[in-house]
């Protein structure tokens, strides 16, 4: 009878093994999460074939989720934007990034003001009175620079007569070319992805780009090291880095000191 116990107890032991095993990978959704899933699955299967566990890939309604998942735990690596990678460590100082992308060549990347190519709108200054489209607030490239680069020119979101928060890059480019928005902010690859239908108001300067962040406490310090070394070791375009951006050549370490600059103008009001 003690033995059945014993056995039962080590049973459901290793079945709470088994699931604390699992590693969720959070993904902000940049695109629609069809999308977001197609370009993140390789990289998960990639993880979870050399770590000989499950990762398993979840991509947020909304970029909160994802950071807040990070934060508390729930989430033990996520693919985050530089804001969310900030924001995420200064909630929690055990979430730090360990990898950022390298985009032909460069761990750099730009924010575009979009209007559409036929638009009398000319400069930033002239979006007074005007419509803007945001992506998602935690976005780096689609509402924080965008938002900065307005402020700069004196154009201050009192200022517009609506701004509107579509949740994505992709929606903000559907809301300038459907004629709700004079103008948007969105990343470099989705800008330059319709660039024959857009035209450019202004280009900030170079952003940290995109990191993998992981929870220190939840995942641990040696499978974070572990996960470190495998997305480091990936050669110059391997598939599982393509199959996120074909513009993306490999990962490069990063630290949370290399986001100073996010930090600084998040201060700013």
């Amino acid at each position: 009878m003690k033995k059945g116990i014993v056995s039962g107890l080590l049973l459901l032991l290793l079945v709470a093994v088994n699931v604390q095993a699992e590693i969720v990978f959070g993904v902000i959704p940049l695109e629609d999460k069809a999308v977001m899933v197609e370009k993140f699955t390789p990289l998960c299967e990639y993880l979870s074939a050399k770590l000989g566990e499950p990762v398993t890939l979840q991509v947020g309604s909304n970029y909160d989720e994802i950071e807040n998942g990070l934060v508390q735990g729930k989430i033990q690596a996520a693919y985050l934007g530089p804001v969310g990678a900030v924001k995420s460590n200064q909630a929690n100082r055990s979430v730090i990034p360990i990898v950022k992308v390298v985009k032909k060549g460069s761990p750099f990347y730009k924010s575009y003001v979009i209007a559409p190519k036929e638009s009398p709108v000319q400069a930033i200054a002239d979006l007074k009175g005007k419509v803007f489209a945001f992506g998602d607030k935690g976005s780096t490239s689609s509402y924080l620079v965008p938002k900065y680069i307005l402020a700069k020119s004196g154009v201050k979101l009192a200022d517009l007569k609506e701004y509107l928060l579509t949740g994505s890059h992709s929606n903000v480019v559907r809301a300038v070319l459907d004629g709700k928005a004079a103008a948007g902010g969105v990343k470099e690859s989705v800008a330059l992805k319709n660039q024959d239908k857009l035209k450019f108001l202004e280009i900030s300067k170079p952003i940290p780009n995109f990191p993998i962040c992981v929870n220190l406490k939840s995942l641990g310090k040696e499978k974070a090291k572990k996960i470190q070394s495998l997305l480091l070791s990936l050669p110059k375009k391997a598939p599982a880095v393509v199959a996120i951006s074909k513009k993306y050549d490999n990962f490069a370490k990063a630290a949370i000191g290399d986001y100073r600059i996010i930090a600084s103008i998040m201060k700013q009001k």
